[in-house]
């Protein structure tokens, strides 16, 4: 990995463990994402320049809670790598910097 060039300071951390608020037993799985202060402006700036770049916007569903139902967006996939470790499961993200022009000019930042 000697040519990787990364997005952020410093990696973020990720981690997929029990919930602990859960009380009726619909999300019995909680994701908490930890952003050091220092990779804050890096991660905004490359999910900007992301949205940006055409090839990177992709289609997904999400949950529309006013309808009651699913519903398919144009977003981002941020992808990380992780381990698994007494039924928790954790990583780390560090994107590389893009480097091509972004493409779509019609989103507002």
């Amino acid at each position: 990995m000697a040519n990787f060039n990364a997005a952020l300071p410093s990696v973020l951390k990720w981690s997929v463990g029990e919930n602990k608020f859960d009380e009726d037993g619909k999300n019995p799985k909680s994701l908490s994402l930890f952003i050091p202060l220092e990779s804050i402006d890096a991660l905004a700036a490359h999910l900007r320049a992301m949205a940006k770049d055409s090839g990177k916007v992709r289609s997904g569903k999400v949950w529309d809670y006013s309808a009651n139902e699913q519903k398919e967006v144009q977003g981002l996939y941020l992808n990380a790598k992780g381990k698994e470790n007494n039924g928790d499961s954790f990583g780390n993200i560090n994107p590389a910097a893009l480097t091509a022009a972004p493409t779509n000019s019609n989103l507002p930042f």
